[in-house]
């Protein structure tokens, strides 16, 4: 019987913080492609994507397969642990990648995530909208009322910091595609905002000081709370 084990190991200080996944199968029949999967505090089983989205590839050695993965997408200060879709009772010892501040990932190009400083207002409230048709009957004092049966993801909004031209490039760079964006925001905090998936709308990027040469910028991000996005990760970027 085939079975595919996960090591887990912590990089903390690469940029962006990653884990970095050892993947081996043993045993027969040979494996040559596995689906690496991250149990989240939340209970949820999720895909650990790799540069193609694809299965992870993995080569013979010796008696074994073997492949490693990097997962970019773990969330901050909390532990996790990984195993895979073809082995899933095989379970790796839980890790928690730590850091002291929240990022911006690029789950497409890792390389152009940034850190990130929150300024007063982020997340300063939420908007949990409802699609729904409100009708009317002729006579009635009250209205019928029709829903799609479920409350929409958050919307609010980030505001940025930067104390630099080169930092201001940065996130110009980190969101000129327009992609889909990990906000990962460590527990350790207390910010009480959630790791999540954002869709960034329209950026303002305001002068919070009335110097010209300030280089300081407010740079104001609403944005949409969604689902994982599917996709492969240019890490070699």
């Amino acid at each position: 019987m085939s079975t595919v084990s996960v090591v887990p190991t912590v990089e903390p200080g690469n940029v962006p913080p990653r884990i970095r996944l050892d993947v081996t199968d043993t045993g027969s029949p040979n494996l040559f492609a596995t689906t690496v999967t991250r149990l989240d505090p939340d209970g949820a089983l999720r895909v650990v994507r790799t540069t193609d989205g694809n299965p992870l590839t993995l080569t013979t050695s010796g008696s074994n397969r073997v492949g490693f993965v990097y997962d970019y997408e773990a969330p901050f200060g909390s532990a996790v642990s990984y195993s895979t879709g073809e082995s899933p009772a095989t379970v790796s010892t839980e890790v928690t990648l730590d850091q002291d501040a929240p990022w911006l990932i690029h789950v497409g190009v890792p390389s152009l995530s940034k850190p990130v400083e929150f300024r007063v207002g982020t997340v300063a409230e939420e908007t949990l909208s409802v699609r729904r048709g409100v009708h009317w009957p002729m006579g009635s004092r009250f209205p019928v009322v029709q829903t799609d049966g479920v409350r929409k993801a958050p919307e609010s909004t980030l505001i940025v910091s930067t104390d630099s031209p080169q930092d201001t490039a940065a996130i110009r760079a980190l969101i000129a595609d327009a992609s889909v964006l990990l906000l990962n925001v460590p527990t350790t905090l207390g910010l009480e905002i959630a790791t999540c998936y954002i869709s960034i709308g329209d950026v303002r990027i305001a002068r919070p000081s009335d110097i010209g040469t300030d280089p300081y910028r407010d740079i104001v991000m609403p944005y949409l709370v969604v689902d994982q996005p599917v996709g492969g990760s240019q890490s070699g970027r």
